[in-house]
């Protein structure tokens, strides 16, 4: 299968997550925060590659509506809000189950 697509994973959270996520094996890591993670993030959203994209949650809910109603209106690549080392904070977004099945439109676990 040589024409298989493969999609990465990347990260866009502050240092301490980012480092975390790096031990785990993901590879495409950039720790950014304020302005700098938005401008990453609206760079990766563009990419043919990645497939799921994992974000600081203060990251998050802190950028530009229209970069959150572009997220939310994409199927590729998955946004993934993830709670940086001070723990969670509020999320506005909903669960990662309702994220996903706003994403695919339709339930996946069931």
């Amino acid at each position: 299968m040589e024409n298989e697509l493969k999609h990465t994973i990347a990260v866009v959270a502050d240092g301490p997550t980012c480092t975390g996520f790096r031990l785990a094996g993901v590879q495409n890591v950039f720790p950014r925060q304020g302005k700098e993670a938005e401008q990453k993030i609206e760079e990766l959203l563009g990419s043919e590659e990645v497939g799921i994209l994992i974000v600081n949650e203060r990251a998050f809910g802190s950028m530009d509506w229209r970069l959150k109603r572009r997220i939310e209106r994409m199927a590729k690549p998955v946004v993934i809000p993830v709670p940086d080392k001070d723990g969670p904070a509020v999320q506005e977004s909903g669960s990662l189950a309702e994220m996903v099945k706003r994403a695919l439109g339709f339930e996946l676990m069931k």
